[in-house]
């Protein structure tokens, strides 16, 4: 390039030089200073040739520096534009800067400009405060920070997300200059490790708290109420004369009558009441902040609903009763005393003609008709 540019001035030089060369000898002061300006005249073609010669090489440097640049942007704008995951950018504020097509179709969007009209702020986007003042927290600190947080789109439908974000610095100064984070939808997720853990606390057929998850939860009420002093009772409940539905209609009747009863001791009680089945035919309930005429009240009702109501199962029309022994708790007792005194106190019930709720007298250790606890080893599956 640098012969292409000069090629005039490098033919002012030849001419120049085979002047010199013819006046040799005319005129030597003359010669002299013709001499010293065509010299000149040459190192400052070369000076300028190399100039442009660097030039040249400055150029396809940063030409092939803008290269790198531009298959660098079209590799990011490909993963930004085509992966699953959401990706976006921020201000400190939280205003949004960007979003890829992912995350605006993950929140119910047909792409980023339209996210962006409606969108402004992360803000708008968190389903709770706290989170969203946990995401402007993340903002001052360093590292990449990873959390579930529960998003609410525009539509009113609330995803569970991942989210893994990092702050972005300003090289000179190192402040904070917004952040960069990723959304990965783990709503599908949350849900089955959700459903897993229902399934593992719930009676497959009744729905209701099954024996493990009901002690478990029983105990944290028990810890809470002997340490404020509060009142709790517990409730037994038997199913009367089960095995003769089994017998008489078959098992899949008593199955569905079983599911029947649940369905009326649950709307029975108060949500912070606890009831499991406790096994085969036999239900628990657990009452928090109940004394024994409060506990009396919720027994009653169970059983008078089930008195006026008809079972239907298929063909099979049938009224169940149950047994209730009730009892509450002391500052002495743990949960197997309280389960042991309300079963002797529906043994009692059993004993008096069933469809009844007989409780357990602390005061006197017994109950009226109840057997004494020395012989509680002994009436062991007598509850049909």
């Amino acid at each position: 390039m640098s012969s292409e540019v000069f090629q005039k001035e490098a033919s002012t030089l030849e001419l120049a030089q085979e002047a010199l060369a013819k006046s040799k000898g005319m005129d030597e002061r003359s010669d002299k200073a013709f001499s010293s300006l065509v010299k000149g005249y040459g190192r400052l073609l070369r000076q300028s040739r190399r100039m442009v010669t660097m030039g040249d090489r400055i150029q396809q440097a940063l030409n092939d520096l803008n290269n790198e640049i531009a298959a660098s942007e079209a590799k990011y704008r490909g993963v930004f534009e085509n992966v699953n995951e959401g990706i976006f950018r921020c201000s400190p504020s939280g205003a949004i800067i960007e979003v890829n097509p992912a995350l605006a179709r993950m929140l119910g969007f047909a792409d980023g400009n339209a996210f962006l009209d409606t969108i402004m702020n992360m803000k708008e986007l968190f389903c709770s405060l706290s989170d969203f003042d946990r995401f402007l927290k993340m903002l001052g600190s360093e590292g990449i920070h990873r959390e579930e947080v529960q998003v609410c789109r525009p539509d009113g439908v609330k995803i569970w997300v991942e989210m893994s974000a990092c702050v972005i610095r300003d090289e000179a100064d190192e402040s904070c200059t917004g952040m960069v984070g990723v959304l990965a939808d783990v709503t599908e997720r949350k849900q089955m490790l959700e459903e897993m853990c229902r399934l593992a606390r719930t009676d497959s057929l009744t729905g209701l708290y099954n024996r493990g998850y009901f002690m478990e939860l029983a105990e944290r009420d028990m810890a809470r109420s002997l340490r404020n002093g509060g009142n709790l009772s517990l409730l037994i409940l038997d199913v009367d004369y089960f095995k003769a539905v089994n017998d008489t209609y078959g098992h899949d009747v008593g199955d569905h009558t079983l599911i029947q009863i649940s369905e009326v001791i649950r709307s029975s009680v108060r949500e912070i009441d606890i009831v499991g089945r406790y096994g085969g035919e036999e239900f628990v309930v657990l009452l928090p902040d109940a004394a024994v005429d409060a506990a009396v009240e919720v027994a009653e009702r169970i059983c008078g609903k089930l008195r006026a109501n008809e079972l239907v199962s298929g063909l099979a029309r049938l009224t169940a009763t149950v047994s209730v022994g009730l009892t509450s708790l002391e500052q002495d007792d743990d949960l197997d005393s309280l389960l042991k005194f309300a079963d002797i106190a529906l043994y009692a019930a059993k004993k008096k003609g069933r469809d009844r709720v007989e409780i357990y007298r602390r005061e006197s250790h017994s109950c009226s008709g109840c057997p004494s606890l020395g012989t509680q080893e002994a009436i062991q599956g007598e509850h049909q």
